[in-house]
């Protein structure tokens, strides 16, 4: 059976996405029936109909668990239908179906740090080569100095994966004999992406691995024991592991696309992917977080959601993505995908919400319901006002965001179109001065000038995160 190419499944992994790709074209309005354009999907929604939004055509199981006005609720999609719905779907009983989360996993690799920290245990500033001392050799001074602040923020330049999680065999038969000692050996003749840290953020399941893996040696323990010593048992999500055991039966059929998929079990990489999980255990998770310093995880689940570092146009917390400005509203998230599952969790502390979706489809089209919560979080101006079409030419251009990514912007048909790098184009509506909306994905562009009122820059704003560009480039590419 061939699985996921491995290029598809990293890309899949990278993209920690609540409200991105930031510009993925207006088709992404067409992912929601007519009657969901009505009545925008909110956090509000009743989760039967979002996960119906969020599975659409695809084969397999969608569970979604929201926690709106105190009360917790659960709907599901299934293609096939079933008979009759579970009853489990809508109790949350502890006999719901069970999903790989994939990196979901991560934010329970940042709270353990977080406790870690809280404790003093550990600091932020602690080193590789410190805490592996006299247990790993031949460490690279640069790998030597990164800290658990850039691991647990993915700024410590570590490549995505290890050499030896390539190419070759599946990634399920790679990843489940990829062991500790393997693992050590890799991190000894590794080599950063810059010369040394931090770097500019940069998605890496190494990096969050290696992270679990210090904290397991510092307690000398497993990573997999920390998890339910310290997190799990004592919020009692008995259905929240690693190896199934009895709990295989429960597991939703996996897919990607029509094609069943295999589990994806792991060792070494377990910190980055390995557990396994029901809605509502993560329900139960989520209001633990929720609770703050007085709820039953103490003072970590607060410092779990402070913001560390900048990332993606916005800010990441222990392994938590941030969006939204302090002082503001802001939203909590992070996304997994395997080879048969993808999941998304979010926390809206502002208004008390939470929202956990799961599908044992790693094509589910979640993107749809992503969207249309950033929308509804993050309104921008979308009326649109009248302008003199002979301007639209001084936003021509590529502007810079980083070092592989750009906007191009164009003009045709006297509508201004923008694009970001590998991907096509869409429509501007003018919403003000130098002002212009992406109404399909609820994105304001806000050009920039300097004192000889020339164009010289960009922002591009989109659910709580913003993008700053600069121009680099006079004329874009006229597309198709």
């Amino acid at each position: 059976m061939r699985l996921m190419p491995h290029a598809l499944l990293y890309r899949s992994w990278l993209a920690a996405w609540l409200f991105v790709p930031l510009l993925a074209g207006n088709a992404l309005a067409q992912l929601q029936p007519p009657q969901q354009q009505q009545q925008p999907l909110t956090l509000a929604s009743d989760p039967a109909v979002l996960a119906k939004a969020a599975l659409g055509t695809e084969r397999g199981t969608m569970v979604v668990g929201t926690l709106h006005d105190g009360q917790v609720a659960y709907g599901a999609a299934y293609n096939p239908e079933p008979p009759s719905q579970p009853r489990a779907i809508a109790s949350g009983s502890a006999e719901q179906p069970m999903f790989e989360i994939g990196s979901v996993t991560k934010v329970f690799t940042g709270l353990l740090l977080a406790q870690a920290v809280q404790r003093g245990d550990l600091k932020l500033d602690d080193t590789v080569g410190r805490l592996l001392a006299g247990k790993v050799d031949g460490l690279s001074p640069a790998v030597a100095s990164v800290t658990l602040r850039q691991l647990v923020t993915h700024t410590g330049c570590m490549p995505v994966m290890a050499d030896g999680v390539t190419g070759g065999a599946p990634l399920v038969e790679q990843f489940h004999a990829y062991d500790k000692a393997m693992f050590w050996a890799a991190l000894a003749r590794i080599r950063l992406t810059a010369a040394a840290p931090p770097c500019e953020g940069a998605y890496s399941n190494f990096g969050m691995a290696l992270l679990g893996q210090l904290l397991a040696e510092h307690y000398d323990t497993s990573w997999g024991e920390l998890v339910r010593a310290r997190i799990t048992e004592p919020l009692g999500m008995n259905d929240t592991v690693i190896t199934l055991g009895d709990k295989a039966s429960r597991m939703a059929p996996a897919f990607a696309g029509d094609r069943r998929q295999p589990l994806f079990d792991m060792q070494a990489y377990a910190p980055a992917s390995a557990l396994r999980s029901t809605a509502a255990d993560m329900m139960t998770f989520s209001r633990a977080i929720l609770a703050g310093a007085a709820g039953p995880l103490g003072p970590a689940a607060a410092r779990m959601l402070t913001p560390l570092a900048r990332y993606e146009g916005a800010e990441i917390g222990y392994a938590v993505m941030v969006r939204g400005s302090e002082g503001g509203r802001r939203t909590y998230y992070h996304a997994g995908v395997t080879e048969g599952y993808r999941t998304l969790w979010l926390l809206a502390p502002d208004t008390g919400e939470a929202m956990i979706v799961l599908s044992s489809n790693a094509r589910a089209p979640m993107q749809s319901v992503m969207l249309a919560i950033g929308k509804s979080r993050y309104p921008v101006p979308t009326a649109e006002v009248p302008i003199d079409a002979k301007r639209l030419d001084e936003y021509r251009g590529e502007y810079r965001v980083t070092r592989n990514k750009s906007l191009s912007f164009t003009v045709r048909s006297g509508r201004l179109l923008v694009r970001e790098t590998g991907r096509g184009y869409s429509a501007l509506t003018p919403t003000g001065n130098d002002r212009f909306a992406v109404t399909a994905i609820g994105a304001q562009v806000m050009f920039r000038r300097n004192a000889a009122n020339a164009v010289v820059g960009v922002s591009l704003a989109q659910g709580g995160s913003q993008l700053d560009a600069r121009r680099v480039g006079d004329a874009a590419v006229q597309p198709e």
